[in-house]
């Protein structure tokens, strides 16, 4: 999933650990190492659920995986939340601001209850696994995290101002069919048609570009401001501000843009071997499926994407590591 800046959110379970005597740790480093390397490419968050544990590594194998990290893993992780943090965990951590980075303890926040993680991750799109709840339960009931993402989401609808039909101009969280009317008659809404176009005009050869987290302070005036109705100067807020945007919109629709009845079908794009083919099967099997509100910012959206792949020699955004970074905020698993 992602985190609430659209940042990829990575979840690690200490109490899924499996035992050294029976597990090559080196070979289960190497082999996440490997799956995560375009991963972390992209600015990311991390989450790891400490309580529960049964099997611990070693503080010599610990360090020696630290320092296995490139620079990338420890550049780019912009948040580390340690979720019921043990005198273990607590321990560790210390030794690495004083050995390791001084930087790297800059980045870490310790959660003692769900409740409060509620506030800083969408939980809902957390598995939480039954050592971790059975933990969290003896220290709060369990009605307190449902209350919690009740807050949020309430907190997240009164920002978003889903009452756009009583005359609200808020963008972000309401239906794309009250902001663009059925047929699509009112047009793209004005953060996604800015954002567009500013990054059409500003981005194409902005390396990293959808990969790069911007200041919270500047994301979260920017998202209140369209949410007003006020003129957003992006000049002033420069490029990233409007990548995370344009994410952000999507990811907090009501429904997902790419409904999940689609699910069944993408895989068989693959089976297109030209670029016409796959053209087709897109117009043809996926965008002609979706109603006009949908199909018509879409439309906008992939439009822009193609830009700038074509500028990936530049940028360094593929299709590939565009579809990474963007599949979290189109589409949701159930």
């Amino acid at each position: 999933g992602v985190d609430f800046e659209s940042k990829p959110m990575l979840v690690f379970c200490a109490c899924n650990f499996p035992s050294p005597k029976e597990v090559d740790y080196d070979k289960m480093l190497s082999m996440i190492l490997y799956k995560l390397d375009e991963f972390v490419e992209n600015d990311y968050t991390v989450v790891l659920f400490t309580s529960g544990a049964t099997n611990r590594p070693g503080w010599t194998w610990l360090f020696k995986a630290y320092r296995s990290l490139s620079r990338k893993y420890k550049k780019n992780l912009k948040n580390l939340y340690v979720v019921h943090p043990s005198t273990w965990a607590r321990v560790l951590m210390d030794m690495m601001n004083v050995v390791i980075s001084p930087k790297f303890f800059k980045k870490l926040s310790w959660v003692d209850k769900l409740s409060d993680l509620a506030g800083l991750v969408p939980l809902d799109q957390i598995s939480i696994p039954p050592a971790v709840q059975a933990y969290n339960d003896t220290i709060e009931p369990p009605r307190a995290v449902k209350d919690a993402l009740n807050r949020r989401r309430q907190s997240s609808s009164g920002s978003s101002g889903s009452t756009v039909a009583d005359g609200s101009t808020a963008m972000f969280g309401v239906p794309l069919t009250t902001l663009m009317g059925p047929n699509a008659e009112h047009g793209v809404p004005a953060v996604v048609r800015e954002c567009i176009e500013y990054l059409q005009t500003h981005a194409l050869e902005t390396e990293g570009i959808f990969r790069r987290s911007p200041s919270s302070v500047d994301l979260k005036n920017a998202k209140a401001a369209y949410n007003r109705g006020e003129a957003v100067d992006l000049d002033k807020l420069g490029v990233h501000v409007a990548a995370v945007l344009l994410k952000m919109f999507f990811h907090e629709l009501p429904t997902t843009a790419l409904p999940s009845s689609l699910y069944e079908i993408a895989p068989a794009l693959a089976q297109c071997t030209t670029d016409a083919e796959k053209t087709t099967f897109v117009q043809e099997r996926i965008m002609a499926t979706l109603d006009l509100p949908h199909r018509h910012i879409l439309s906008h959206v992939f439009y822009l994407l193609h830009h700038i792949a074509l500028y990936s020699s530049v940028n360094k955004m593929t299709s590939h590591n565009l579809a990474i970074v963007w599949t979290p905020n189109l589409v949701k698993s159930d």
